[in-house]
């Protein structure tokens, strides 16, 4: 989860000055479970269920493992259910 919330605050900040590309080696997984905490983290999907749907309707072949799920949601419940939102 913390290297999770690494990667979010990361992109979030990047995507600030332009477009973030967020990649892995088969972009199937790795890259996947990284976009879903940028998406959430940046606010524009309500969870990483949500965020992975549209993932896939644009990558097809995007899937990710029970372990990357698990470690998703660890990350959700630790940094983002407890974050304060926007007014």
């Amino acid at each position: 989860p913390e290297a999770l919330e690494r990667a979010a605050l990361f992109a979030a900040s990047a995507r600030q000055d332009g477009d973030v590309l967020v990649h892995c080696a088969h972009g199937r997984g790795r890259s996947t479970t990284v976009m879903c905490a940028c998406l959430v983290k940046s606010e524009l999907y309500p969870n990483w269920e949500v965020a992975l749907e549209a993932i896939k309707r644009r990558r097809k072949v995007a899937k990710l493992n029970r372990a990357m799920r698990s470690a998703l949601s660890s990350w959700q419940s630790q940094y983002m259910d407890t974050t304060p939102k926007k007014a």
